[in-house]
């Protein structure tokens, strides 16, 4: 299992290179991984252009639910996003209020802690771990299971299936590794939309730097590396 896992992270960093995702600003990145639900980037960052002023927990716990719903309101689902986030935070205050501190925590117990918050399922549950707290770990989310049936690496049916049978790989790799193989995953899945070919070549040893140039024409990453995804950067300024 780990082996073959490890040439098609090795294949798929060579071809679309670092992608750096989430790594602009802590709490900012926090919060758009609640935001990022049943939405598109260019809403997420409306909305966090709208969060600018009060990107602090207790400025942004200061808010009442209905100035944080108005202020998110372009992220879709506001009201139920805004309950999400008031009790990610109220949370996080009452866990310390330090990123360090909690991410001290055992990963078993800080994931149980995570997914008993409202609005916070395991996908999203490990993205935060993995991102915002220091914890390797496997996102096995719906790129990551197509890929693997398409390449004949294992067919998981849910989301608990894949991520319990690659978590001992992800184990093996390094934070900022387990990171990009995430990211990887997902910017390479998005070249198959509309558009799907056999990626099967991706469990070949040095495909990059045997079969350069007989890469798909499709396997094209469409949104930019470095930040938030999609975005291909930091949240752009507000307008005034």
């Amino acid at each position: 299992m780990t082996v073959p896992w490890r040439i098609v992270f090795d294949n798929l960093a060579a071809h679309y290179g670092p992608q750096h995702w989430w790594q602009e600003d802590q709490l900012g990145d926090w919060l758009m991984m609640v935001l990022v639900q049943q939405t598109n980037a260019r809403n997420v960052a409306l909305a966090m252009n709208n969060l600018q002023d009060v990107l602090s927990v207790d400025q942004l716990l200061a808010l009442t639910p209905e100035e944080l719903a108005e202020r998110i309101r372009p992220a879709r689902f506001y009201l139920q996003k805004t309950a999400h986030l008031r009790g990610l935070l109220t949370w996080f205050k009452e866990a310390g209020g330090d990123f360090a501190a909690i991410s001290a925590r055992p990963v078993d117990q800080l994931r149980a802690q995570l997914l008993a918050l409202k609005g916070i399922g395991p996908e999203t549950a490990d993205v935060m771990l993995m991102y915002t707290f220091g914890k390797k770990t496997f996102v096995g989310d719906e790129y990551a299971r197509r890929l693997s049936q398409r390449i004949g690496l294992g067919v998981y049916k849910t989301y608990a299936a894949m991520h319990d049978a690659l978590q001992p790989f992800a184990e093996t790799l390094t934070l900022n590794e387990a990171r990009e193989l995430h990211a990887l995953i997902d910017e390479h899945g998005k070249t198959q939309i509309g558009h799907p070919y056999d990626d099967s070549f991706l469990t070949a040893p040095a495909v990059p730097a045997v079969l350069a140039d007989q890469w798909p024409v499709q396997a094209v990453q469409k949104d930019g590396p470095h930040g938030y995804p999609q975005l291909g950067g930091k949240v752009p300024a507000k307008r005034i």
